[in-house]
């Protein structure tokens, strides 16, 4: 690498004027540089190009999945949902069959601009995976 200390009699060079003079003596290793970078990116690129149209053509004559695997719905674990107060849009009210079930679960009347939703199942239980079970 060259001295940066300039010679006694000149005045110091600047960072431009220093980078210029590097690069004019490097010119040809740089270039070369560059051209094997943009050669090895373009084959990475094209293999990756290649991998890809081979894994979705892999994927189009690969044997179907058994239909428990890829149903249309998936199944779920059922849970009890807790009975709660569910405030409404504005201009809409409950129905007296609500107002009346809040009525009798808790004693009270039913704020307004909500409804209750009683304690409920969600999802599959076991009684209705047996009862597709003994459809089939």
């Amino acid at each position: 690498m060259t001295d940066p200390t300039p010679p006694e009699d000149s005045e110091p060079t600047s960072f431009a004027e220093n980078a210029k003079n590097w690069y004019q003596k490097h010119k040809t290793k740089i270039r070369a540089v560059g051209a094997v970078t943009l050669i090895a990116g373009l084959g990475v690129i094209a293999h990756l190009a290649e991998r890809s149209d081979t894994k979705a053509w892999d994927a189009e004559e690969s044997a179907p999945l058994p239909a428990s695997e890829h149903s249309a719905t998936p199944k779920r674990n059922g849970h009890n949902v807790s009975a709660s107060v569910v405030k409404l849009p504005a201009g809409q009210q409950a129905s007296e069959q609500r107002r009346a079930a809040y009525r009798e679960a808790t004693g009270e009347d039913l704020p307004a601009g909500s409804t209750y939703r009683s304690e409920h199942r969600r999802g599959a239980s076991e009684e209705d995976e047996t009862r597709g079970d003994e459809a089939a």
